[in-house]
């Protein structure tokens, strides 16, 4: 009985603490504004977050600390709102 219940204990605090070093990870990543590689974009029209994981903009908002993730989509940070997540890529333009 005990070796069927360690290898699913084991397994389910391992994803635990490898989500929660993924997030802390992310998020330091993300408080550093001007880390080498991170761009500034500047919204070319106004985005309404269709997930949880994306960010919501408008025309001329201003995001940071952005970063290609895949094909059309980026990660940053909308400046105004302080709100980090995904975005279309082709809804915004490189400032800086």
């Amino acid at each position: 009985c005990d070796r069927a219940v360690s290898p699913s204990l084991y397994q389910s605090q391992g994803y635990g603490y490898m989500h929660q070093t993924s997030m802390s990870s992310m998020r330091s990543m993300h408080s550093q504004p001007h880390s080498a590689g991170l761009r500034t974009y500047r919204a070319m029209y106004d985005y309404s977050a269709q997930d949880e994981d994306e960010v919501s903009f408008r025309d001329g908002d201003y995001i940071i600390n952005v970063q290609p993730i895949d094909d059309g989509w980026m990660y940053g940070t909308v400046q105004r709102t302080g709100k980090t997540g995904m975005l279309p890529a082709n809804y915004i333009e490189y400032v800086n």
